[in-house]
């Protein structure tokens, strides 16, 4: 969304005047947390990239600045999410500390695949606080990545809604005008 649209629909009173819309809004300059630490930041910006990386086909969670959305979403949480978002953080912190000696920002790439698959290993039924964590935060990249200019128009190719001058109806065979039924 370009700043000018996002100024427009908080004037029109559409969205709330947060300061954290208004920073997803701008592409340019540095972001101040609303919620996390920088710190905290970094790990869930590596953490929602090892969840929807760059690839060949589209880009990345990094590229449509998921991290940025959750910690916009997260200020404006009631006080049990917010709490989870920082208990989970908590547990990956721990888990690389335990498995590899280092944040998990800061661990390479298969060593971050590693620890997401523990994190994932239980995703139907999560037993530990990174289980639980994973489930919430997968949901949370998706719905960042799908709601960014990267998501929604780059990889999807979502071209806004248009016009259509006629509706033909279905053409299935066993649906089309004429056929019996």
């Amino acid at each position: 969304m370009e700043r000018r649209t996002l100024l427009k629909l908080v004037t029109a009173g559409v969205l709330p005047a947060t300061n954290g819309l208004v920073q997803l809004a701008c592409t340019q300059g540095g972001y101040e947390p609303e919620f996390f630490s920088r710190g905290e930041l970094e790990a869930l910006d590596s953490l929602t990239e090892a969840i929807l990386p760059s690839d060949e086909h589209s880009a990345g969670a990094r590229a449509a600045r998921v991290a940025r959305y959750i910690d916009v979403m997260v200020a404006d949480a009631a006080e049990p999410v917010r709490e989870s978002f920082r208990a989970g953080l908590l547990a990956v912190a721990e888990l690389a500390k335990e498995c590899y000696d280092r944040d998990f920002a800061a661990c390479d790439a298969t060593q971050q695949d590693a620890i997401m698959a523990r994190m994932a290993s239980n995703e139907e039924h999560p037993a530990s606080e990174t289980e639980r964590f994973f489930a919430v935060l997968k949901r949370a990249t998706i719905e960042g990545y799908y709601t960014s200019q990267v998501g929604i128009h780059d990889d999807l190719g979502y071209t806004g809604n248009t016009a259509i001058d006629e509706f033909p109806g279905c053409t299935h065979g066993s649906h089309s005008q004429g056929a019996a039924g």
